[in-house]
């Protein structure tokens, strides 16, 4: 992200506590993506993938991982070379590649509805229920179809008949609960997905509903209003925007756009804070790095709300039953998880108050100083395990100002935090230490290859379920491997590693296109034939392969010198679901 002026998320939150009852919010998709609903720009990949395979003939194998960035430039070349389709990053793109995708109007209402099926609310979702509960949000507006925000508020209200909720079809409610101050209000932009019309595309997003769009102007001149997961593709809603700064007179309480370190800001979305900040609106962006972590900080922050965190934990799932594995029979309908229990994991670590940016800026310095420090960003500053002396090496340029301890909660764990990639990547460096595998990552998942490294342990299990673990196939002369795929995640109230076996193959942009579709072929034909009995060898072989034969528990980590080091404890047993009768 080229160089933008940031509100400091601490002034932001004093703001709002002040302002809260005056402040909108308008959500896009980017609010939904903890709740696995894709996001915008999720579903332009999806519908240039479609649009490949299509032309191409190609399986969906082929294309399959969408977050690999040789797969994105494969598609964005065969678009560009045609000179039809909308150029990357272009504010049309998402309208025009979904229209072209999908031309009639009951093929886009499917797919939206196919997208959003199942999904439930985020951290960030039932956060904003207490808030409206409190009485800290009134108005919330949104671009998205889902259900999450009314699934929500039933859940923590007990009822969703407190919640207006308006669509296309409904601009009088809204505008009638408006005039009356029934809040709170939940207004549909674009329409729900069970409606008639949903404004999804180029000439749709140009005619949005004026009624609607009406009551959203209105609403903006007398409101505050808070911007987060949403993008400002979208030309009809965008002029709304522009025609509320009203010369200064609009948005009373402010305008505050939340943006991520990794978010491409389009020139209308600078244009419009800059114009309304030229016009005297107090306008800014405020750098967060989720919908979930954002309203986190809120809540932690409000004197209404400062203990809601506890109060979320205890909603926010039913326990699993306990089941007794002592009297086991073949014949009870036992399933095996991929998941291991980590039983101990760091509750502290350094916090490094300096002069820096996001992420990436701290991986460029650790590259740079070739330090093997393992560092996080959060708002409140750098989190860190390792040697004092060596932090003080990497970031001594950098104006720090403290060095202090910084506690690892919980509710930290439920989403993509900062705390939580800490513990990641530490815990999959221990493991690579530990096994002797190289830890290796594509994007954003990380892996262990049967081709790079050597397991310190028997691998003989592994070889007997898989039989070779790695090779070249004949045709292209691509490459394959035996593979294991890490995930951390926090569930039933506890930390567990997840190990997802697979195949992967070593293709890249130069390899010709039936050469990849006959390699993506060759790589499902592999793993469709592992039916129960194989997949289940398969795992054990990882298990055995990274932790040994063993079954007593795995104690690992890294030293922290004369700082903060880290320490785990896993159970290298995985776990089983199931009832008995």
């Amino acid at each position: 992200m080229s160089y933008i002026e940031f509100l400091e998320l601490p002034t932001f939150l004093r703001k709002f506590e002040q302002r809260a009852d005056g402040v909108m919010w308008l959500l896009g998709a980017g609010a939904s993506r903890a709740s696995d609903i894709k996001t915008a720009g999720d579903m332009i990949w999806d519908f240039k993938s479609r649009l490949y395979r299509s032309s191409k003939g190609v399986p969906a194998s082929a294309v399959s991982d969408l977050g690999d960035q040789r797969i994105r430039d494969v598609l964005q070349s065969h678009f560009d070379s045609s000179g039809e389709y909308p150029a990357l990053w272009a504010e049309d793109e998402y309208a025009r590649f979904f229209e072209i995708t999908y031309p009639d109007a009951q093929d886009r209402r499917r797919y939206i509805d196919g997208m959003i099926r199942g999904a439930r609310p985020s951290f960030g979702h039932m956060a904003m229920a207490h808030l409206m509960k409190h009485d800290l949000i009134r108005i919330i507006w949104t671009t998205n179809f889902d259900r999450v925000v009314e699934d929500a508020v039933s859940t923590v209200m007990g009822t969703g008949s407190i919640l207006t909720v308006g669509g296309l079809g409904e601009p009088k409610i809204i505008r009638s609960s408006y005039s009356q101050q029934q809040w709170p209000i939940y207004a549909k932009l674009h329409g729900d997905f069970q409606s008639e019309t949903l404004k999804n595309t180029t000439t749709e997003l140009a005619t949005q509903d004026a009624a609607m769009r009406d009551v959203l102007l209105d609403s903006c001149r007398n409101q505050g209003l808070a911007i987060t997961g949403y993008s400002g593709r979208d030309s009809s809603v965008m002029q709304v925007l522009r025609d509320a700064i009203n010369g200064g007179a609009g948005f009373p309480n402010g305008l505050f756009w939340f943006v991520r370190e990794q978010d491409n800001l389009y020139q209308g979305v600078r244009d419009l804070i800059n114009d309304a900040k030229n016009a005297g609106v107090d306008a800014c962006f405020v750098k967060a790095e989720s919908f979930d972590e954002l309203f986190s900080d809120i809540v932690r922050y409000l004197p209404q709300t400062e203990g809601l965190a506890i109060e979320l934990d205890d909603k926010r799932q039913l326990k699993p039953r306990k089941i007794d594995l002592s009297d086991r029979k073949a014949a009870l309908p036992f399933i095996r998880t991929n998941a291991l229990p980590i039983i101990e994991y760091p509750q502290t670590c350094r916090l490094i108050d300096c002069d820096i940016g996001g992420a990436r800026e701290i991986s460029e310095k650790l590259d740079e100083k070739s330090s093997n420090l393992l560092a996080a960003r959060i708002r409140k500053g750098v989190l860190a395990f390792g040697d004092d002396g060596e932090i003080k090496r990497v970031f001594s340029a950098l104006n720090i100002r403290s060095m202090a301890t910084h506690g690892i909660l919980d509710d930290r764990l439920k989403f993509e935090s900062g705390e939580r990639a800490l513990l990641r990547d530490t815990l999959f460096r221990a493991l690579s230490e530990h096994s002797g595998f190289e830890l290796v990552r594509q994007g954003r998942s990380y892996y262990f290859r049967g081709d790079k490294g050597k397991s310190k342990y028997d691998t003989a299990p592994l070889l007997k379920s898989a039989g070779r673990l790695n090779g070249s196939l004949s045709k292209g002369d691509v490459g394959w491997s035996e593979a294991c795929q890490l995930r951390l995640d926090y569930r039933m109230g506890q930390l567990w590693l997840l190990l997802n076996p697979m195949v992967l193959i070593d293709i890249n942009r130069d390899t010709p296109d039936d050469i990849a579709a006959s390699a993506k072929d060759w790589q499902r034909e592999r793993r469709v034939r592992r039916y129960n009995k194989l997949s289940n060898a398969v795992l054990d072989g990882w298990v055995k392969a990274i932790f040994g034969p063993d079954k007593e528990t795995v104690v690992l980590g890294i030293d922290g010198g004369t700082g903060i080091g880290a320490r785990f404890e896993l159970m290298p047993i995985t776990g089983f679901s199931g009832l008995s009768s």
